[in-house]
């Protein structure tokens, strides 16, 4: 009779939480006590609270010698030479204050005669993307502004 009552599925039941319970005391002790040393806090990087992780794409309507985008502060996003015509998608981290962007958009377009247009989105993180765009030819300095602000 004894035996029988071996292969309930309550006996079972009660044979396993018997085990966890046992295994609970040991570890118990490793995940709730406290470290011997203390652990080293992490550097911190003073730019990366300034900055906010980006793509940037870059739809050029015709090839160009060499493409430069700086922030206000002279940092250089995106520095591209003898590009092709189409897209292009490069990552970077934008310097924005207070939901606001100024960029410069260096552009050489070579020795056609013909207006183009170079197409630069921005895409950061937690913001939607905004695209601005120059049309000319030759070389061009054009200042690009971002804002994020809802109107």
């Amino acid at each position: 009779m004894f035996f029988k009552s071996l292969h309930s599925p309550l006996v079972g039941t009660v044979g396993v939480l018997a085990a966890l319970g046992l295994l609970a005391i040991p570890l118990r002790h490793l995940t709730s006590a406290t470290p011997a040393h203390p652990l080293p806090a992490a550097p911190s990087r003073p730019t990366a609270a300034d900055t906010t992780p980006a793509l940037l794409r870059l739809k050029l309507l015709t090839p160009a010698r060499s493409i430069r985008v700086h922030t206000e502060n002279g940092e250089t996003l995106l520095d591209l030479t003898n590009i092709a015509a189409g897209e292009s998608e490069h990552d970077a981290s934008l310097p924005l204050h207070d939901a606001n962007l100024e960029l410069l958009l260096e552009a050489d377009l070579g020795d056609n005669p013909s207006d183009t247009a170079v197409f630069l989105t921005i895409m950061p993180d937690a913001y939607e993307e905004q695209t601005r765009y120059v049309i000319g030819s030759g070389k061009l300095d054009e200042p690009l502004h971002y804002d994020w602000h809802n109107h």
